[in-house]
């Protein structure tokens, strides 16, 4: 069976595809895998796939100037849609996985293939999706609703080629609205790399740090809301701390950040730590996560935490957050700033309590070993090649 999966750039630094089409491939031999991206440079440096996964960029800069030139040249005067309809002929896969609605559109117009196409959803399906609603009316997602008339009635012709929408969450079925044409809808979680006892965090010794794993943004991950919560009960923690860990793009939003801090004299406990490589020994020098974020597609962060024996604060409100989070069995979850605050302090009060929260999280998460996650996509490939192939 050949499966040609499309992202449009960054594949290689895109951790969680890279893991997962090793496993994929390492699982199932017999499967060639193509991946397929469309970008001058965006290609990734950080992470390789399996040798036998083959990677085809279909504008990539090469060592050859000339080919350069025409790469660079075809990108401005050709639609992306075009190079890929050249490649889809050329190659004739068994099947198509898109990341991105955009890849979805590359894949799918002005072409009349038959090959089935599976439509992954990496977030909250209206996160996704809602910008390209008719009538969007869901107010939590208000902010992504933006017009792209007339592209929309594309994109629209586009969806109802999809086979398949696999959706991150069981919970996240209802979401997908009908307007969208959903043939079938099938929940696959990520896959979350399980540890090996020496590498959970130890909770028995106090390290009196709270952690918050995320990129640094505003909108949708909400640090400044773990600092005003944190600020609220730090008199009665003098010896704690908060770090933020994460890809920091926004300068101002950390002025931002140390300005609640320094608003509520703690700017010598929070620290903005950025990017790293090494997460896991971030995890391991940790008591506490502390998740405020407004709504996850999954919530990888949370769940690697877990994987760790951290226990998590989060929100109840927040999609995904409130489902890989269980309320008083591995965590907390908050129903607001207040609680949250509360929340926050009980924790930081109780070691066994952390501890027990701990355990737990490292039971819950072996649902979402890489093994139980593969089995699943295997049956899902397999099932959609075989009913195409019956039609």
């Amino acid at each position: 069976m050949k499966i040609m999966f499309i992202r449009n750039r960054n594949v290689l630094n895109t951790k969680w595809l890279v893991q997962y089409i090793n496993a994929l491939q390492q699982a199932r031999p017999d499967y060639e895998i193509e991946v397929v991206c469309d970008t001058y440079k965006k290609v990734g440096s950080e992470l390789t796939f399996d040798e036998k996964v083959r990677l085809i960029n279909l504008d990539g800069k090469t060592d050859n100037p000339l080919i350069n030139i025409f790469h660079r040249i075809r990108c401005k005067i050709t639609p992306g849609w075009f190079r890929h309809k050249k490649l889809i002929e050329k190659e004739n896969p068994d099947v198509i996985v898109c990341y991105f609605p955009t890849d979805l559109f590359n894949v799918t117009m002005f072409q009349h293939h038959n090959i089935p196409i599976i439509m992954m959803l990496h977030n909250v399906p209206d996160v996704i999706l809602g910008k390209y609603k008719n009538n969007p009316i869901d107010a939590t997602f208000d902010d992504l609703h933006k017009e792209i008339q007339p592209l929309r009635w594309f994109h629209h012709q586009t969806f109802k080629q999809v086979s398949v929408w696999q959706v991150l969450l069981s919970s996240f079925k209802p979401l997908l609205d009908k307007e969208f044409a959903p043939k079938k809808i099938v929940a696959i979680p990520n896959m979350v790399q399980q540890l090996s006892p020496q590498d959970y965090a130890d909770l028995s010794v106090e390290k009196k740090k709270i952690i918050y794993v995320a990129r640094i943004e505003r909108d949708v991950k909400r640090q400044h809301r773990l600092v005003e919560a944190f600020g609220k009960v730090a008199k009665d923690f003098p010896d704690w701390s908060v770090e933020f860990w994460g890809l920091h793009k926004y300068p101002k939003y950390g002025e931002e950040i140390m300005a609640i801090a320094h608003y509520y004299n703690i700017q010598d406990r929070v620290f903005i730590k950025g990017y790293t490589t090494d997460i896991l020994s971030v995890y391991k020098n940790a008591d506490i996560h502390a998740f405020p974020s407004k709504y996850e597609g999954f919530g990888l962060g949370i769940a690697d935490g877990q994987a760790s024996g951290l226990p998590t604060l989060g929100f109840a409100e927040a999609p995904a957050v409130n489902e890989l989070i269980i309320d008083g069995h591995n965590g907390f979850l908050a129903s607001d700033m207040e609680d949250f605050a509360d929340k926050l302090a009980i924790l930081m009060k109780d070691k066994e309590l952390r501890i027990k929260f701990g355990r737990n999280a490292i039971e819950d998460v072996k649902a979402f070993a890489p093994d139980n996650v593969i089995r699943m996509w295997t049956k899902l490939l397999d099932e959609t090649v075989a009913e195409k192939q019956n039609a």
